[in-house]
């Protein structure tokens, strides 16, 4: 979780999609993809205290069925 993290503190910090990519070592549309998933999770960063890493899991990716 610790890249979603990172994703959420640099998009919160005005950094580029293109440019978290390239920090992060992933393609700019996994960079994309994952910020969109949190924001439709409502998650933002900071993240509140009670949002552990099986929390943000759960929320980024929720179950399908």
């Amino acid at each position: 979780m610790r890249p979603i993290k990172q994703m959420l503190r640099l998009a919160h910090d005005g950094v580029s999609s293109r440019e978290i990519g390239r920090t992060l070592g992933v393609a700019r549309s996994t960079a994309q993809d994952n910020l969109a998933r949190a924001s439709a999770a409502g998650l933002t960063w900071p993240l509140d205290p009670e949002v552990t890493d099986a929390v943000l899991e759960q929320r980024r990716l929720p179950d399908p069925g």
